[in-house]
């Protein structure tokens, strides 16, 4: 009976009064959306029991914690349900769940808070929000660099509690520090001193300048000698000069000059140049007739007075009056320079003016009269193919390249077999390589001029033809050529191009009389050109009086064409329309309107 009532008195009050009276209480804050009747499904299995599917299907970021055992969830709370900590219906200013950020203890989340990340806020680290707009804990990654900045840009790897720890920043681990992955490895003298010493003391990281030596070091020598300190010297020690020899300065000391003391030259102070000068000449005799200049360690750099490096001696070549280019610079010294031969036969009294003098004229003196028979225009030291022989060369010849000729490979008109050492061509006429599609149309003209006389090299389609027997005005002119002369039957049978020849020239050859004789048949006999022009078929303005001797006065002036000349169907079936009608009075056309009207 009670439940009857509770029914009863429930069925007087508005909808939103009836859930909250069934409610067990308001919503939180977050979950306000979900107030009402409409949404208890949201959470609420049958109305009762929250079912843990519907809370993870919501905050999915959770369940994916839960599913990959991380984080809070995943390690203490796994397998737990939802509402055993997340409580509701407590109203809107209830938390849903109690908790104390000051004593919770972070290592349940997965990552002990040490040193200095004890001293941090939590908004510190976990500021971030989730899809739903709501602040969350989750998302974090426990790498450094997800919190701090890299100062030195990834230089020393992604690994800081090699040098840094939790207590500070500042307290770097140096005893495990690796020098070698910064941009300046210790090597040598520079392993043995104390950090303090470029570092200062307090500390400074970063901004230390190693550029050079001089940003540390002081420069002995004054400035004189305008070189590395590398050259000489080495980070083993600075009174370690064995590197000097490699890189001496100015002047090599291989081979004699290694056997030389320093003293010898520099004298007591060995950091000051020489007394008589450095250059080879001040001690040594020039051997050379030849105009190689005084600068001798251009060639004897390593002091191997004979027997020069081959990158030498081609060096040196180029200061000769025979430079060597191209192919030249591969070819063995011995195969010109033949040490069979005396010295002076070797290379004072070479002979090197024409190619020939070397090599042999494989043309067998074709081109003897042209250019003296001399190889460059067609070849070069690169090597003998393929020829630099060019178009604008062709233009020399007999046969000049023009037009379409230019595109068309060497061996259409050159054949023939690699090497082609024949370049004659016997008959450059046109119908050496072309085939003559009119057959004996134009024999006359083929004995003038040939084919040039109407095409050009520029294209086969390209006529250049005098039309002036038959000018080519109005529609004509712009007629294409294959529109009048089209292969006839007999051109097909031989094989033909179009006839040129004895093609008619009045109009009804082309034409087809669209009148279907009516001024051919009956007099007076009239022309085309009576009423039409070249210009176009169509007559802008036909003289009525003067060519049909019948003036149109009053309304005949206003009545249109067709009116008087209709079509008519011919026995053949086509529609012709009539302008010979056979009749000039008016009752011809028109009916009397006075007939049967007496006197």
């Amino acid at each position: 009976m009670f439940v009857v009532a509770l029914v009863v008195a429930t069925m007087g009050v508005s909808v939103p009064t009836r859930a909250q009276f069934l409610s067990p209480g308001p919503l939180s804050r977050e979950h306000a959306s979900l107030e009402g009747t409409d949404h208890c499904d949201d959470c609420h299995s049958g109305g009762r029991d929250v079912v843990q599917s519907k809370c993870l299907g919501c905050h999915g970021d959770v369940g994916a914690r839960i599913s990959g055992s991380a984080g809070l969830h995943g390690r203490e709370y796994r397998g737990q349900a939802c509402v055993r900590c997340h409580v509701e219906h407590r109203g809107r200013a209830a938390p849903q769940v109690r908790w104390n950020p000051r004593t919770f203890e972070h290592r349940q989340a997965g990552w002990r808070l040490e040193g200095g990340h004890q001293r941090v806020e939590c908004n510190g680290c976990h500021n971030r929000r989730n899809r739903r707009g709501a602040r969350t804990f989750l998302g974090l990654s426990t790498s450094c660099q997800s919190c701090h900045q890299d100062p030195h840009q990834g230089r020393l790897g992604t690994t800081c509690n090699d040098c840094h720890g939790e207590q500070a920043w500042s307290a770097v681990r140096l005893d495990r520090f690796d020098h070698t992955r910064t941009r300046f490895p210790l090597r040598g003298g520079h392993s043995r001193v104390d950090c303090a010493r470029c570092h200062r003391d307090p500390p400074q990281w970063s901004g230390i300048q190693f550029r050079s030596c001089a940003n540390c070091h002081d420069d002995p020598h004054a400035g004189r000698y305008r070189r590395e300190c590398g050259e000489c010297h080495n980070e083993q020690a600075w009174d370690n000069l064995e590197d000097m020899r490699a890189a001496h300065p100015g002047l090599s000391l291989g081979g004699g000059h290694s056997r030389v003391s320093c003293q010898a030259c520099h004298g007591s102070d060995v950091t000051r140049p020489p007394g008589r000068g450095s250059r080879c000449l001040s001690c040594h005799r020039s051997v050379h007739e030849a105009a190689f200049g005084d600068n001798c360690a251009s060639c004897h750099r390593s002091i191997r007075w004979r027997g020069l490096p081959e990158n030498v001696a081609l060096s040196a070549h180029a200061q000769t009056p025979f430079p060597l280019g191209g192919r030249h610079r591969e070819i063995d010294c011995a195969r010109c320079h033949d040490p069979n031969r005396s010295a002076q036969q070797r290379y004072r009294e070479l002979t090197f003016s024409r190619c020939t003098d070397c090599h042999e004229d494989r043309h067998g003196g074709v081109f003897a009269r042209r250019d003296g028979g001399a190889c460059e225009p067609c070849h070069s030291d690169a090597g003998f193919s393929p020829s630099t022989f060019t178009v604008a060369l062709h233009r020399t010849t007999q046969f000049p390249l023009q037009g379409r000729h230019q595109a068309v490979p060497c061996t259409r008109c050159h054949p023939g077999e690699r090497p082609r050492l024949t370049w004659h061509v016997s008959a450059p006429r046109c119908d050496s390589c072309h085939e003559n599609p009119h057959g004996n149309q134009f024999a006359t003209e083929m004995q003038r001029g040939g084919c040039a006389g109407c095409h050009v090299p520029a294209g086969w389609e390209q006529p250049n033809i005098d039309h002036s027997q038959w000018p080519l005005i109005g529609a004509h002119e712009v007629t294409p050529c294959n529109g009048c002369h089209t292969p006839s039957e007999d051109d097909r049978r031989q094989a033909h191009g179009a006839s040129y020849r004895g093609l008619p020239r009045e109009c009804e050859g082309c034409h087809q009389d669209v009148h279907a004789g009516q001024f051919r048949l009956t007099d007076p006999v009239r022309g085309c050109d009576v009423c039409h022009t070249a210009a176009s078929f169509h007559m802008r303005r036909f003289d009525h009086t003067a060519i049909a001797d019948f003036p149109l006065q009053g309304a005949h002036r206003r009545t249109r064409c067709t009116g008087c000349h209709r079509e008519e169907r011919l026995r053949d079936g086509t529609n012709v329309r009539r302008y010979r009608l056979g009749y000039r009075a008016c009752s011809d056309c028109h009916a009397n309107p006075h007939a049967g009207g007496g006197q």
